[in-house]
Parts: structure tokens; C-alpha cells; sequence
């Protein structure tokens, strides 16, 4: 019957464990190939707008565009791209230059092709589906120039060379199986053992329950380290309950602690990965591009180093941004705390925007009283309303920011900044201060934002003492309520 308990006990541990141990592996690998796949088709997507921004670039410099296309018809043979066919039309009708068969803007039912379309809503079209004059599928991108004359479309036949491109190999399942059958036979054998063990320790309770068992040291436990816990766990339990319970509250408070600060690290740097990704890969593709071809035309050439420029000026300021979090929140005991008027700090940033011109047409006003004493960091809370400030002049498309004192109690002081723009949507605001996270994606990426100027504020007000919150006001715009510690002089 022990036996029995035994096995029935080793199967009830093991099976759980061995399916989701298969679970997360096949997950694992799942998602990996399926960012990969997918990453592969956006470079070729890449690739192929770049050709069409490449064209279009050499249409408005005045450049020859069969000469260009020539070019890239080199640059590109023994390539994943070796099949690209080429179509530039002006005025939607007539062909002015080409490589490989023509592209025809419409099907054989007389429709226009499904990129274009798209291309001249959005000035840019992509699309994957049968080529009319091949029988295997293309890719295709369609891409205007600014004045809506040329049209350049590309297509990329998904040959077998390209095909193989964008796949995986195979043979990673059979490596990932050997794994994973290699680790639940761990599994099992670790399973048998605690399940030995564990039965143990049943018998043990059900005797000592009936008052058979009065001392521990002579019960026989598995002579591992799975025994030596159970024999002292026991010991304590009956020694002491009270200090056992105290104990496991304790260690589970500090697990959870380090998981929580193991998963921030493990997002953070998930997020920073990301980020960099883009702007590295785009600035080696414009570099590859500039030393593959010692013969580019100087205006293509300069072209390529100054976007080079922009997205190594963005990853400067993300490496910058990252760096400033970094040390407010693990250095944050080592921030220098001084005392100053906050209505000086305001009064020198209200001129500084105004000689500037930062904020365009939108108006800063403030209202913060003389012998506003705050205890904080200036130079650090100098930086964090700039950041505020800047966000709303990128992003809110106000006429209005405004920041003023909303009220005050013995110790703190809470300032109010606002305005005027659109707010953001209501599942964003719990989101505005987490790392990375974009409420446009887009647009703060062609803005060059990094994601991180809020989190910064945050972490500022939080290494001062202070907190900051956030909300959307009505009829419309965007609120920050930041609270500060009152200078010692200002406590009542």
C-alpha cells in the first residue's frame, strides 16, 4: 500500500511538470522562430522601401533614374534581392525606366494593383500576392515621390533562394526535443525521489499524529539533502511554530521581491534591446551601403551620412536617458538635497524658453509665489520640468502650459503642470511611466523620443522624497501633480 501512495504521488508531481515543462519549451521556441521569421520579412521589407526611397531620392536631386536602377541592379545581384524588377512610371501612365520585365499598375481584370491604391493614400504601399507574370508569389512596394509624378514600384519574387531566407532550419525541433527529453527524464528522476521523501514525511505526520512518534531523531529520513530539510523542518515545527511561521512570511515577502526586481530587470532590458536594435541596424545598413559603393554620388553619399547622424544622435540621447535612470534609482540615496526658492528655479526656466523659442506657439505661463522653499535637487528638477515641458510642446498640439501651486500642508508643497492638448487615452495613463512605453509609437520614434522622459520625472520626484501623478482634465489637455518637501525654515 506505501509503495502504492509512493507511485501514485511520484506520477501526480511528475506528469504537471513534465507537460508544462514540453509547454514553455515549444512556447519558447514558438515565439523566437516566429520574431525571427517575422523580422526577416520586415528587413526584406525594408530593403525594398529603401531601393523605392533611393529612387524617388534620385528623381528630386535631378539624377538619371535608369542610371540609378543600373546601380542598384549591381549592388544587389547575388543577392536575396538578385531577381528584383524595377518599374518607375511618370504621371501613373508612361514608363521612364526599368529593370527586368514591367510592372503593370493593374491585373487582368483592368483593377489597380492593391499598393498602389494604398501608396496613394498613405505615399507608400506594400503588399504580398501572385505576380502576374510569374508563378510564384512577389512582394511588392509602391512608393511616390513628394509632387506625386514618379511612381517606383519593386517586386521580389519569393524564389527558392529568398524563400529559404525567410524560413528556419528544421533541424532546431530535433535539437529541442533531445533537450526537452533530456530534462524531463531529469525530472522524473527528481520527481521519484521527492515523492520517496515526501511519503516518508506522510507517515511520519500520520504516526506522530496518533502519538506514536515522540522523538524525531528516530525516524528514518532519505539520507539526501531532501531528508535533512524535512527532519529540521519537522523539528522547528514542533520546537517552534510561531517563529517558523514568522520566518516563512518573511522569506516569501523576499521572494517576491527578488522576482519583481528580476522581472524589471529582465523587461528593461527586453525594452533596451529593442530599442537599440532599430537605430544599430539601420545605421550599419546606410554605412554598408557607403562603403560597398566608393563610387556613390557625393549627394547620395552626404544623404546617407546625415540620417546615419540623426539615429546615432537618438541612440546618444537613449544611452544618456538610460544612464540618468539608472543612477536616480540606484543611487538615489546619494542624490544631494539642498534647499531653494522654487520660484527662482521656475523664473529662470520661463526665460530660458523664451529665448529659446522652444515651445513654438504655445505659451508658458506659471504661478508660484516668492519664498516657495523646496527640499530637492535644482539641477535634477531643472531637468524633470524640462522633460514635462518638452513632452508637451512635441506631443500635446496645445496653446497652453501651465504651472502653478495648488496648495500646501505642513511638510509638502503640491504644484500643478498642465495643458491644453489632446490628453491621452484613459488606458495609457497607468502606462506613461513605465520604461519605454509610447502612447504613438510611431510618432515618438519620428520625434526621436526614447521612452524613458517620464520614468526619468518619476524617478527624480521619487530620489527628492517627493511623488508625481498624472491625469486627464476636462474639456481636454493633460495634468501632473507633483509634490515636493518643504524646506525646514517653511515647516510649520
Amino acid at each position: 500500500m506505501v509503495l502504492r501512495k509512493s507511485y501514485k504521488l511520484f506520477w501526480r508531481l511528475s506528469i504537471p511538470l513534465v507537460v508544462l515543462l514540453w509547454s514553455i519549451i515549444g512556447l519558447i521556441v514558438w515565439y523566437n522562430i516566429s520574431n525571427e521569421l517575422d523580422l526577416r520579412r520586415t528587413m526584406m521589407e525594408q530593403q525594398l522601401k529603401n531601393v523605392n526611397a533611393t529612387i524617388i531620392d534620385a528623381y528630386e536631386h535631378g539624377d538619371d533614374l535608369q542610371r540609378t536602377l543600373d546601380f542598384i541592379e549591381t549592388y544587389t545581384s547575388n543577392t536575396m534581392l538578385d531577381q528584383l524588377r524595377i518599374s518607375v512610371y511618370n504621371d501613373r501612365s508612361t514608363p521612364v525606366a526599368r529593370i527586368g520585365s514591367l510592372i503593370l499598375l493593374e491585373d487582368s481584370g483592368h483593377r489597380v494593383i492593391p499598393e498602389l491604391l494604398m501608396a496613394e493614400e498613405e505615399g507608400e504601399g506594400i503588399g504580398v500576392r501572385p505576380d502576374l507574370k510569374r508563378s510564384v508569389e512577389s512582394m511588392f512596394n509602391v512608393m511616390t515621390s513628394n509632387d506625386g509624378i514618379i511612381l517606383s514600384i519593386t517586386a521580389v519574387p519569393f524564389t527558392p533562394t529568398v524563400v529559404r531566407a525567410l524560413s528556419y532550419n528544421p533541424m532546431i525541433w530535433i535539437l529541442v526535443v533531445a533537450m526537452a527529453i533530456a530534462a524531463t527524464i531529469m525530472i522524473l528522476a527528481i520527481a521519484r525521489r521527492v515523492a520517496n521523501s515526501v511519503q516518508t514525511l506522510h507517515l511520519f505526520a500520520q504516526r506522530a499524529a496518533d502519538g506514536k512518534i515522540i522523538n524525531v531523531d528516530n525516524v528514518k529520513f532519505s539520507h539526501d539533502e531532501i531528508g535533512d530539510v524535512t527532519r529540521e523542518v519537522i523539528r522547528l515545527y514542533i520546537e517552534k511554530d510561531r517563529a517558523t511561521q514568522r520566518m516563512e512570511h518573511e522569506h516569501q515577502v523576499a521572494l517576491r521581491a527578488n522576482e519583481e526586481k528580476a522581472r524589471v530587470k529582465r523587461q528593461t532590458a527586453n525594452n533596451l534591446n529593442h530599442e537599440i536594435k532599430t537605430p544599430v541596424g539601420i545605421i550599419k545598413g546606410y554605412l554598408d551601403t557607403i562603403c560597398s559603393d566608393p563610387d556613390m554620388p557625393e549627394s547620395l553619399r552626404q544623404n546617407f551620412i546625415n540620417k546615419a547622424r540623426e539615429h546615432v544622435d537618438r541612440l546618444t540621447q537613449l544611452l544618456k536617458d538610460v544612464s540618468s535612470i539608472t543612477r536616480l534609482e540606484e543611487g538615489s540615496a546619494q542624490v544631494e538635497i539642498t534647499e531653494f526658492d522654487f520660484h527662482d528655479l521656475v523664473y529662470n526656466i520661463a526665460n530660458d524658453l523664451e529665448v529659446s523659442g522652444m515651445l513654438g506657439e504655445m505659451v508658458f505661463e506659471w504661478d508660484i509665489p516668492f519664498d516657495t522653499w523646496v527640499r530637492g535637487n535644482y539641477t535634477l528638477l531643472n531637468n524633470a520640468l524640462m522633460n514635462l515641458i518638452r513632452n508637451s510642446a512635441k506631443y500635446s498640439k496645445g496653446t497652453l502650459i501651465n504651472l502653478r501651486l495648488l496648495s500646501s500642508t505642513d511638510d509638502t508643497y503640491t504644484f500643478s503642470f498642465a495643458d491644453d492638448g489632446n490628453g491621452v487615452g484613459e488606458e495609457h495613463i497607468g502606462h506613461l511611466f513605465e520604461r519605454f512605453y509610447r502612447v504613438d509609437e510611431g510618432r515618438a520614434r519620428k520625434s526621436g523620443g526614447t521612452g524613458l522622459g517620464l520614468p526619468i520625472v518619476k524617478s527624480t520626484f521619487d530620489a527628492m522624497g517627493g511623488s508625481v501623478t498624472v491625469r486627464n482634465i476636462q474639456p481636454h489637455g493633460l495634468e501632473f501633480i507633483m509634490t515636493l518637501k518643504k524646506a525646514q525654515n517653511e515647516r510649520s
